[in-house]
């Protein structure tokens, strides 16, 4: 969705300053153009312009259209937030033709920003992610074998010492069988 955000916040920007330079119309607060570009150019018309790819150009077309519509009355009712000097937009004169016009300028944001983002070069998206992903796992991977041999070298250490323990007590096992045994009672009788 980012791609399609970031169009429409651009084509916004172009609006904005064209309808700067033209005086088509004035806005009472400063962040108003603002709060355009980013929430309707980018973040609304940018979602309804997701849709041409699977709806075609209609539907995205009618729903910016009808937000257009929605945004442009609820201005005149009671927003505020815009006006358009003597009611007029050019060489056009009246709120309703106004507002008709506007709607289907609003229209065809989502269209124009659908076919900017079809028409941009594609990246490849997903080499990149992998790449460092497979990097990151060949370096986990290397980790893990690294402990291993050290815990596989631990074994060998630790055997040896079993091995050198277990013969130390065979010698004395051993040992303690070649000596003949001595049983307290059974001492020999003194000789006269």
């Amino acid at each position: 969705m980012l791609p399609y955000v970031l169009i429409g916040m651009t084509i916004g920007l172009v609006v904005e300053v064209c309808v700067r330079l033209l005086k088509l119309w004035v806005y009472r607060q400063p962040q108003t153009p603002v709060f355009n570009v980013i929430v309707v150019f980018g973040l609304i018309m940018g979602a309804i312009a997701m849709l041409v790819r699977r709806n075609g150009l209609l539907l995205p077309f009618v729903i910016g259209g009808g937000v257009g519509l929605a945004y442009e009355v609820a201005n005149l009712a009671w927003l505020k937030w815009w006006e358009f000097p003597d009611a007029r937009l050019g060489s056009l004169r009246g709120h309703a033709i106004i507002v008709v016009v506007m709607s289907l300028a609003w229209g065809t944001v989502p269209l124009i920003t659908a076919k900017v983002q079809a028409a941009l070069p594609r990246l490849p998206r997903t080499a990149a992610p992998q790449a460092s992903l497979l990097e990151k796992l060949n370096q986990r991977e290397k980790a893990l074998i690294e402990k291993l041999n050290a815990v596989r070298q631990r074994e060998g250490d630790l055997e040896s010492r079993l091995d050198d323990l277990r013969r130390r007590k065979q010698i004395l096992i051993d040992k303690q069988a070649a000596r003949p045994v001595e049983h307290p009672g059974r001492r020999g009788s003194p000789t006269p």
